[in-house]
């Protein structure tokens, strides 16, 4: 079957759905609650977002949105962000460590693990925007909204939102007194809090203090030292909200996490040798000799250093160093709002600084041949003042843009077998400024036309130091060599079509660009093979067009959701080993998706749920590892990493009265179909097609407290989320995603209205 025949068969479906079906499609509501309507029936609940920076009924919003409210957070116990990727068609996550978080959506990703990269997926913090991949982490706690926006949204978000964004949105201080706590525990050791403290101080300030913990022991077992992976988290959020007068109000939040003394280094070895002919790794087999040898006999299918595991299992190893992670996030958000008679300001002023160490065993064994530490020193600051305001029929924002950061970063690599210690120095400091603005305008009852415009410009400069290469390398800045400060400039726009047929539905098309500034590779090891001039990379540009539908129908009990789309990607910023130099590297890719969503709350206390995605990616000339039997490059087309053909995810909750409270009982699951976990497509990168299964049931007493058990992960199955590469040395690095996992939930709330 061909695509076009695919995206034929979708749309035919999402139309035979009922007269008014070709409305329902961009909008994803995950797991919406049930209220009560006549007959027993249940309906969906509505869900407000701020998708474009005023609040507005999720169905009516021609984006492709995801949103999760606090109560279908709670009732579903979706408390990471693992959880919520495994709900929201279209979107991957992996974490290798809490050291760097890769979020992807339709195919977009940046899977460089270097900290002064930035991500094309924009992640926001009630508003604030985080530059820092290493700031990403960190668990759900106290949380009124996550919206997750897919597609560029370069015109209002516009910085690095080249495949979309996710926006957390906390909780606020209310004019009321309440509380609530919540203890989980469970296997390895997990003992997470959570809570929150709201106080209405007078009638014009109120105060919210609210906290989180997360403790669990190592899920991967060291028979040779502490087990790995072990998480000792600890995060605080501190909100005041003054009001001054009925126009306006001003709130502050200060916030950190800091992660202490975590054993780091979550891998799984495996012993690989790269392909003779493209240079990619392929799995060595029990029996196969290693690629080379250190020592007199190597045993079949060892490392280098002669070492095997045999234990069948990725979560146990035998690894001689401790790996190390320590971090510490701190910053504050001062958020300005102030109606006048014809427009309404805000500012939003962010400080944001972060210091992490990182450290690990990268070769997965008893051996000493390979280790690796980072270290991070960040500091960002950010402001955005906008208007908005409504005249008719015209809806319309305009606003400026500010964000300065630098961050100063080492990278150590221990390499015995490859000449001794490698180590880079580098610095990049970023100054962006943009503005931009969006009119909305309904030309009719049912017709709306929207366009926005994005002006960004970067100043960027990198300072880059390598010791240990031979012969010695020169030091990389703007002095040396001009190419070390650059400006990146660009344009990104929206045009879209809405035609409404129902409050709740809504047909539309949309054309968007977004873009990603340049930047730098900071190769660690091997940089010989790289040279010195090219490690700039050039800024990515990405033009979807898209065709969605959003239908509400049944009385409000069920709605479906459907959009097929095209992606033109230009100069995307491909990230690959060179042997075992760390490359990024501009390539073209193409992006062909369709997406269709299916609630229902058929009758009162039942929620059904469906998310299809369909990808087909392309990444073309992607250039291989091994020169050609002529000698010159090779090129091949590959697919874009951690991209699924093919995703579908459901859940089902049913909840009912007994005598004494209520019960829930609640299952999801989501398979992927088989991808790949690197861009350059290697056997060592494929992963098999796996689905995960979670159950859940609860028991309430009362609007105050409640008590869950779960299980995550019901049939311990195993699976991968990211790879590396590493047959040049004779072994593989993979990360796998957690086994199973079981324990309790207590909930408790006092107060509140």
């Amino acid at each position: 079957m061909t695509y076009k025949q695919k995206l034929f068969l979708l749309v035919l479906a999402v139309a035979s759905a009922g007269p008014a079906s070709a409305a329902d499609a961009l909008l994803t509501v995950t797991l919406p609650g049930t209220t009560n309507s006549s007959a027993g029936a249940g309906t969906l609940d509505e869900i407000v977002v701020t998708a474009q920076k005023r609040e507005q009924n999720l169905q009516s919003v021609g984006t492709s949105i995801t949103a999760f409210d606090g109560a279908s957070l709670r009732k579903l116990g979706l408390t990471d962000v693992t959880a919520l990727s495994n709900q929201t068609p279209g979107m991957q996550f992996n974490q290798y460590g809490a050291t760097v978080t890769v979020y992807n959506l339709r195919g977009v990703s940046q899977n460089d693990f270097s900290d002064h990269q930035e991500a094309p997926i924009a992640v926001y913090a009630d508003d604030a925007y985080i530059a820092s991949m290493g700031a990403l982490a960190g668990s759900l706690f106290d949380i009124q909204r996550v919206e997750i926006l897919r597609g560029p949204q370069g015109t209002l978000f516009g910085r690095n939102a080249t495949g979309g964004l996710i926006h957390y949105i906390s909780e606020k201080p209310k004019f009321d007194d309440e509380a609530y706590v919540s203890a989980t525990l469970g296997n390895y050791g997990t003992l997470n809090t959570e809570g929150a403290f709201n106080h209405a101080v007078s009638d014009r300030l109120a105060m919210r203090a609210s906290f989180g913990t997360d403790y669990h022991d190592g899920y991967i077992k060291n028979l040779i030292g502490p087990s790995i992976n072990n998480q000792k988290q600890y995060a605080g959020r501190l909100q005041f909200l003054y009001k001054p007068s009925e126009r306006g109000a001003i709130s502050l939040k200060i916030h950190g996490v800091v992660n202490d003394n975590e054993t780091a280094g979550n891998y799984s070895w495996a012993s690989s040798t790269p392909d003779p002919s493209t240079g990619r790794g392929v799995f060595n087999g029990p029996s196969a000799a290693p690629f080379f040898c250190d020592l007199p006999a190597c045993a079949p299918g060892s490392d280098p250093g002669g070492y095997v595991n045999n234990s069948g299992t990725p979560f146990t190893q035998s690894e001689d160093r401790r790996g190390i992670f320590n971090r510490t996030v701190l910053g504050a958000t001062l958020h300005v709002n102030w109606n006048f008679d014809a427009f309404t300001l805000t500012s939003v002023t962010d400080y944001l600084r972060l210091q992490k160490r990182y450290g690990e065993d990268s070769d997965v064994s008893s051996n000493h041949l390979f280790n690796y530490d980072t270290f991070q020193h960040y500091q960002q600051l950010a402001e955005e003042l906008r208007l908005n305001g409504t005249s008719g029929a015209l809806h319309w924002i305009t606003g400026l843009y500010f964000l300065d950061y630098h961050t100063r970063n080492g990278e150590y690599v221990d390499l015995p077998i490859y000449g001794g210690p490698t180590n880079a120095t580098f610095r990049l400091t970023t100054q962006s400024e943009s503005a931009f603005g969006q009119l909305e305008y309904d030309f009719s009852p049912n017709w709306t036309g929207i366009a926005g415009l994005r002006y960004t410009s970067d100043q960027k400069t990198f300072d880059y130091l390598y010791v240990g290469a031979t012969p010695p390398l020169p030091e990389y800045n703007s002095s040396t060599n001009p190419a070390a400060s650059k400006s990146f400039n660009n344009v990104t726009a929206k045009l879209e079509l809405d035609y409404k047929i129902a409050s709740d539905s809504m047909l539309y098309a949309s054309l968007n660009r977004g873009a990603k500034g340049g930047g730098w590779s900071a190769p660690s090891n091997g940089v010989t093979q790289v040279s010195i001039d090219n490690l700039q990379y050039n800024q990515e540009t990405l033009t979807s067009y898209e065709l969605g539908e959003k239908l509400t129908f049944w009385d409000g009990r069920a709605r479906i959701n459907g959009a097929v789309f095209y992606y033109d990607y230009k100069n995307y910023q491909g990230f690959f080993l060179a042997g075992l130099t760390q490359v990024v590297q501009n390539v073209d890719a193409t992006v062909k998706g369709a997406e269709l969503e299916l609630a229902v709350a058929p009758t009162r206390g039942l929620n059904l749920e469906l998310g299809i995605s369909h990808l087909e990616t392309v990444a073309k000339k992607v250039p291989l590892p091994f020169l050609g039997a002529d000698g010159t490059p090779q090129f091949i087309n590959t697919e874009l990493p951690q991209t699924p053909k093919w995703s579908v995810n459901a859940v089902a909750r049913y909840e009912w009265e007994i005598p004494t409270g209520k019960l829930a009982l609640e299952a999801d699951t989501k398979w992927n179909a088989h991808e790949y976990l690197e861009l350059l497509n290697g056997q060592v990168d494929y992963q098999n097609s796996y689905a995960l299964s979670n159950a859940r049931v609860t028991y309430s007493n009362d609007a105050h407290w409640d008590i869950s058990a779960w299980v995550r992960n019901l049939s311990n199955k195993y699976y991968r989320v990211y790879n590396l590469d590493l047959s040049a040395l004779g072994f593989n690095q993979s990360v796998y995603g957690p086994p199973r996992t079981y324990g309790a939930t207590f909930n408790y709330r006092w107060g509140g209205k």
